[in-house]
């Protein structure tokens, strides 16, 4: 592509013909074609921008010098753009991505992107990133993000050598299907801010202590609350309750419309020593949090050999021991499951909590009898 570089005049001009494009998502179906070609096209001319900023013509700079353009331009691209390894490990993302994905750009560096797609994505974007960053030339697909059912992205890869890297590194540039659903779900996906998402945490708080106070100390009880910190953390509340040799599931909470309408029951009918990091849980009583995860196994398998992992689409997951007030007697796992983005650090903290008191209760009603560890 010819022309100057993308400097202070060209980039507010890419940024408003983005803007134009994101409003022509309502035109009608029919048109979404035309949409899509103007889409790619403008993408190429933002891997073309960073190219430029990469190696701007002049007098040679400093390794740093060079890089702080580079760098300026990706974070204000108005495309989300993330940029990885010949792995799909992320160098960094800039701000579009971060609000596409939920991701934070500190905790995204170091992780592997394909963890964060559907599980039936994750090989797909893999092999291509590895084929890009071989010099096997770029290419587009369609990936899926959890949190973005309507529709597909659409990842355009680039092979690309940035500055401050070693190696070729893969561009990848997320465009949304157009339509105007997609658009109200990524815009929805936006974070709240600490002190919005504390008051939440603390309203959720209040409520599930309500549950456990209102009722007589039961499994049913710890199973209500199950649901709600389902409802206000994760997609999926799986309760395990007894000593580690005979745990018994009490509470399966999913989504209220799942796309698998079979996984709660799936869910129901295993065997809580058949699901790994319950096992781990109970029988370490320390909590366990992996972030970006894309080991099928941590969650056992359906009875006919199918990972839940995969089923449940999960990203992330937070497994917490119901440890009783001595520290050392263990009741059973409180397991939350992600579709999305990970846990926060907040969100971590009122979970514990939250077990904490369900903990408390299950030793007052005897819930997991006297063999629990």
């Amino acid at each position: 592509m010819n022309g100057p570089p993308e400097g202070e005049s060209g980039l507010p001009a890419l940024v408003a013909r983005a803007r134009e494009l994101r409003a022509a998502r309502d035109h009608p179906p029919a048109e979404y074609p035309v949409l899509l070609d103007a889409t790619l096209a403008e993408l190429d001319h933002a891997i073309e921008a960073l190219r430029q900023a990469e190696d701007p013509p002049g007098p040679p700079r400093t390794p740093g010098a060079k890089a702080a353009p580079f760098k300026a331009m990706f974070d204000h691209l108005p495309w989300p753009v993330v940029l990885t390894d010949g792995q799909t490990v992320v160098r960094r993302l800039n701000r579009a991505a971060a609000a596409l994905t939920g991701l934070h750009p500190g905790y995204a560096a170091g992780r592997p992107l394909a963890a964060l797609l559907r599980p039936a994505d994750r090989a797909a974007l893999r092999a291509h990133t590895a084929a890009v960053a071989g010099g096997e030339g770029g290419r587009s697909l369609p990936v899926r993000l959890p949190g973005l059912p309507d529709g597909p992205l659409y990842a355009t890869l680039t092979g690309i050598d940035a500055p401050g890297e070693r190696g070729q590194d893969v561009l990848v540039v997320l465009a949304p299907a157009p339509g105007p659903r997609t658009a109200a779900r990524t815009a929805d996906r936006a974070e709240p801010s600490a002190v919005v998402r504390q008051a939440e945490l603390t309203a959720l708080l209040d409520r599930t202590a309500r549950a456990l106070l209102d009722r007589e100390p039961s499994a049913a009880a710890l199973g209500t609350v199950a649901g709600l910190l389902r409802d206000g953390l994760a997609d999926w509340a799986l309760l395990d309750l007894g000593p580690v040799d005979e745990p018994v599931r009490i509470a399966v909470h999913g989504p209220p419309a799942p796309e698998d309408a079979g996984l709660e029951k799936a869910f129901l009918r295993q065997d809580p020593r058949a699901c790994p990091v319950a096992v781990e849980v109970m029988a370490s009583g320390a909590a366990v949090v992996e972030q970006l995860t894309d080991d099928l196994d941590r969650l056992g398998a359906d009875e006919a050999g199918a990972p839940l992992m995969a089923r449940a689409e999960v990203t992330a997951l937070l497994s917490l021991p119901l440890t009783a007030p001595d520290g050392t007697t263990v009741l059973g796992a409180l397991t939350l499951l992600r579709a999305g983005a990970p846990f926060s650090l907040l969100e971590a903290g009122a979970a514990e909590t939250a077990a904490g008191h369900m903990a408390v209760v299950a030793r007052r009603g005897a819930v997991g009898g006297p063999g629990a560890r």
